[in-house]
């Protein structure tokens, strides 16, 4: 059930992902700095949630510790994405990052389908991927952003 609710969850993210980047956004500092400090708070949120799920069976155990660790990893990248942006670096300087949360966001996806991730969790991932969302029409990697 759990896996259902992970697939589900999965081709959401990824339908409304797609919708988000298909026009491109002015770049804005401003707010691509407040989206950047959004996603931070999300992903502490997640891992928190998933700091609080205990390992439900044994044959699970190494699957929720990856998807914790993977969590752990894109929540202190995005702190990191939050407060360059944050201290006025653009577009070009953060974009590592930005690529990294989407790499990180992609492994997360790929081991929550093998763990036992309850259903209260699932909030704190849609808040997470919302967040994400927000930022990649500023991000869109195909054509370069119109300045203001």
């Amino acid at each position: 059930m759990f896996r259902g609710i992970v697939t589900a969850a999965a081709a959401a993210f990824l339908l409304t992902a797609g919708a988000a980047s298909a026009e491109l956004a002015q770049w804005n500092q401003e707010r691509v700095a407040k989206y950047g400090e959004e996603l931070a708070v999300a992903t502490q949120a997640l891992k928190e949630a998933l700091d609080d799920v205990g390992i439900q069976n044994f044959a699970q155990q190494n699957a929720m510790y990856q998807v914790k660790d993977t969590v752990e990893i894109l929540h202190r990248t995005a702190g990191g994405l939050a407060e360059a942006l944050k201290s006025g670096k653009g577009r070009e300087e953060t974009m590592p990052r930005y690529r990294r949360l989407k790499s990180l966001q992609r492994d997360a996806q790929e081991e929550g389908r093998s763990a036992d991730i309850p259903e209260s969790v699932f909030e704190k991932v849609f808040a997470a991927g919302s967040a994400l969302i927000k930022l990649a029409p500023y991000y869109e990697e195909d054509q370069p952003p119109k300045t203001e």
